[in-house]
C-alpha cells in the first residue's frame, strides 16, 4: 500500500513474482500484485468507494480483480453486508453466484435503530447539535459505564462562514468551495486543496462586523459534547486529529482500553472496528450525504449508516442507533432502520430504472479543464457538438446513446483549474466504446490552451 517505502515495496513486489509468497494483503493496488499461480482474489467490502482510483491512471480495482481472475481461471469472491447495487444486480441476472449468510457470525442481535426527527426539535434552543433523544441515550451510557460512538462525515467547526449583512460567502482563491471553519485552529481552511486563511473581523466587501458560521462539522460536536458532559472522556477522529495511522492508532487503541467514554469521528470511526463496549451510535446529520448532487447518493448512504450502525452492539450487552434526519420517511431511512438490504435494493433498482443509470447504462465521464473558464467552456461545447453529430449521422448510437452537457462540473474550479464535463449514457459497452475511439483520435487540445482531457469510464463521483 502507499503507506510502504518504496524500497519495501520493490522488494515485496520481487517476493511475490518469484513465488516466495502464497497471499498477498494488501490495499487497491495489491489487485496488481504478480502472482505466478493466482488461485483465488478476494476483495472485502466490495462496496467501498476507495476501490477507485481518481488521480492519475483511473481504475476500478473490483474490476481490475475480476478480469484478473477471468485471465487466470481464478476464483473471485466480492464481499459485503452491503453490496453495490451494480454487483447484486448482476448475481440476480446469473452474471455472478450469489452467495448469502443467514446467520451472524456471532451470537448477538442486530441493534435496535431509531431514527430521530429533527424538525420535532426545533423547539430546543438549549441542544444546537445533540437531540434530546440522543442526550438522553447519551447520559444512560455515561451512567452504566458504556461507551458510545458519535458520526459525522464532515470534518471542522462549521462547513461555511458568512457576512450576515450582505451575504457574502467565504471561499477558497482556488476552488469553488466554501472554507471550512476550524476552530482549534481559528483558520478557514479549503478541504480540497488546503488553502487556508485567517477568519476575518470584517467582511472585505462591506466591512460588516456581523460573521457568521453556519453548519457543524466534527470538531463542532465534540465541543457540544464536552459542554454538555463535562466529566466525560471525550476524543475525536478524523484527518484533523490524525492526520497518519500512528495518531489514529493512538485514539483507537485508548477508546479500546476503556480510556475514553465518546468517541466522535467521520468515516474513519465506521470500518471493521471491534469495540465490545460500545452500545450506542448516534449518527448527527444523516441528511449530509443523502442529497449530495450523485445518482448512488442514496446507495453510498445506507451502506454508510449501515456499516455504523454495525458498530453496536457487538459485546454481552444489546446496541442501539440513533439517527438524526429531516427526512424520517426517505425509503433510505427506512430501510437501514429495519436493516433489510432487499427492500432497498428493489426500491433504488427502480428508481435507476426511471433515469436510466447503472445498472441499466454504461457511464462515461469526459472532464475537461483548464486555468481560463472561457477557454474550457467553448472548447466542451465545441467537444460536445462533435459528439452529438456522430451520434445523429449513425442509427444505432442514435437509439442507444444519450449526450449530456456539457454543464460546468460540480465543484466547477479545483486547484486553480475551471472544469466543465459531458456525461455520456450508453445500453451497452459496443456503441459507447466506438464513441470513445472518435474522441481519441479526433480531440487534442488547442495551442497554448492548457486544456488537459480526462475520460473516466464507469465513474464513482459526477461531483
Amino acid at each position: 500500500h502507499s503507506g510502504l517505502s518504496e524500497a519495501f515495496r520493490v522488494d515485496q513486489w520481487r517476493r511475490i513474482m518469484v513465488g516466495e509468497v502464497d497471499i498477498v494483503v494488501g490495499a487497491r493496488s495489491a489487485v496488481f500484485a504478480p502472482l505466478p499461480r493466482l488461485g483465488l482474489v478476494v476483495v472485502d467490502e466490495e462496496h467501498d468507494p476507495s476501490y477507485k482510483q481518481e488521480g492519475g491512471l483511473l481504475y476500478q480495482a473490483r474490476d481490475v480483480a475480476l478480469y484478473r481472475g477471468k485471465l487466470a481461471g481464478a476464483a473471485v469472491v466480492l464481499v459485503s453486508a452491503t453490496p453495490q447495487v451494480t454487483s447484486c444486480f448482476s448475481a440476480r441476472e446469473g452474471k455472478y453466484r450469489y452467495l448469502k449468510l443467514d446467520r451472524r457470525v456471532t451470537p448477538q442481535t442486530l441493534p435496535e435503530i431509531q431514527l430521530v426527527d429533527l424538525r420535532t426539535q426545533r423547539g430546543d434552543k438549549s441542544l444546537k447539535v445533540i437531540s434530546r433523544p440522543l442526550l438522553t441515550a447519551l447520559a444512560e451510557v455515561l451512567r452504566r459505564g458504556e461507551q458510545a460512538l458519535l458520526f459525522l462525515n464532515r470534518r471542522g467547526y462549521a462547513r461555511a462562514v458568512f457576512c450576515l449583512f450582505c451575504g457574502q460567502v467565504f471561499q477558497c482563491r482556488h476552488c469553488s468551495v466554501a472554507l471550512t471553519h476550524h476552530q482549534d485552529q481559528d483558520r478557514l481552511v479549503c478541504h480540497y486543496c488546503g488553502y487556508t486563511e485567517a477568519v476575518p473581523e470584517r467582511c472585505p466587501l462591506c466591512q460588516s462586523s456581523a460573521i457568521k458560521r453556519y453548519g457543524v462539522g466534527t470538531e463542532k460536536v465534540e465541543a457540544e459534547v464536552r459542554r454538555l458532559f463535562p466529566t466525560a472522556r471525550v476524543a475525536r477522529l478524523d484527518r484533523d486529529t490524525a492526520p497518519n495511522s500512528g495518531r489514529a492508532l493512538k485514539v483507537l487503541q485508548a477508546f479500546a482500553a476503556r480510556d475514553l467514554d465518546f468517541l466522535v469521528g467521520t468515516q474513519m470511526i465506521t470500518k471493521g472496528h471491534h469495540f465490545p463496549q460500545v452500545t450506542l451510535v448516534g449518527v448527527i446529520a444523516a441528511d449530509t450525504s443523502l442529497f449530495f448532487p450523485e445518482y448512488h447518493a442514496g446507495e453510498r448512504t445506507f451502506q454508510l449508516l449501515s456499516q455504523v450502525a454495525g458498530r453496536a452492539g457487538r459485546g454481552a450487552a444489546k446496541g442501539a442507533v440513533l439517527i438524526q434526519t429531516y427526512q424520517p420517511d426517505h425509503y433510505v431511512f427506512q430501510t437501514v432502520q429495519s436493516q433489510d438490504y432487499e427492500s432497498f435494493f428493489q426500491r433504488e433498482l427502480e428508481v435507476r430504472r426511471q433515469l436510466g443509470y447503472p445498472p441499466f447504462t454504461r457511464l462515461a465521464l469526459i472532464r475537461l479543464s483548464g486555468p481560463i473558464e472561457e477557454t474550457v467552456a467553448r472548447e466542451a461545447r465545441r467537444l460536445a457538438a462533435d459528439l452529438e453529430n456522430l451520434r445523429m449521422g449513425d442509427q444505432d448510437l442514435r437509439s442507444r446513446v444519450r449526450i449530456l452537457g456539457p454543464a460546468p462540473a460540480g465543484l466547477t474550479r479545483l486547484q486553480g483549474r475551471f472544469r466543465w464535463q459531458i456525461l455520456i449514457k450508453s445500453c451497452g459497452r459496443a456503441p459507447l466504446g466506438h464513441l470513445l475511439q472518435h474522441l481519441r483520435r479526433a480531440w487534442t487540445p488547442p495551442p497554448r490552451s492548457r486544456l488537459s482531457l480526462t475520460l473516466d469510464i464507469d465513474p464513482s463521483t459526477l461531483f
